[in-house]
């Protein structure tokens, strides 16, 4: 039996290609004609690579976490202020909302497009959230040891209320709304840390 033809692509480059064009066109809108153009590769390679649409979204969505998300958190874990670091994580999230492409944040349009309507994606955007909210939690209690946040505040709910808001910042930048408002939404969003 002879092996079957090696890829002639890089796999990496394709998911992020894929990432990309589901970022700015949601899954369903995304016909796999379309996937297939922005990927360059053909329908069998994605079969043969990823075993479906539905998988190769998959892939996007930890290829996001590992690239995306974790430029996010690594804001987070950078010398000097924890407060400061949590309002340059907002303010990351507050870009997204002023980008010119308007496609928001991928865990937040997914979660607003699939929502819990498939079990596996549904877990793997609450263990992305998650993720997300303990790393704001860990530096709002630094914060919190450095005397940069109030006792009386909580860390938990805190946490749990920024990562609300910054994908609904996200989400909200895909209305394409003035600059102004979205930068009031970012100053109301960090009057949580006051």
């Amino acid at each position: 039996m002879r092996p079957g033809r090696p890829k002639e692509f890089d796999t990496q480059q394709v998911v992020e290609w894929a990432m990309q064009g589901f970022w700015l066109n949601g899954y369903e809108a995304f016909g796999l004609t379309g996937l297939l153009e922005c990927m360059g590769i053909s329908r069998q390679s994605l079969y043969d690579t990823f075993g479906s649409k539905r998988g190769l979204f998959i892939r996007t969505l930890e290829h996001y976490r590992q690239t995306q998300l974790s430029q996010a958190i690594a804001l987070l874990e950078r010398d000097g202020s924890q407060i400061e670091n949590v309002k340059a994580l907002v303010r990351f999230f507050e870009t997204l909302a002023l980008g010119g492409s308007c496609r928001g944040c991928l865990v937040a349009n997914t979660l607003v497009e699939l929502g819990s309507s498939d079990d596996e994606i549904a877990a793997l955007l609450r263990e992305i959230l998650e993720a997300l909210k303990c790393a704001i939690e860990s530096a709002l209690r630094e914060a919190q040891a450095r005397g940069e946040l109030a006792e009386t505040k909580s860390p938990a709910e805190i946490s749990r209320a920024l990562t609300n808001a910054v994908i609904g910042l996200a989400v909200t930048g895909k209305l394409q709304m003035d600059p102004a408002d979205i930068r009031q939404i970012y100053s109301g969003t960090l009057s949580m840390l006051d």
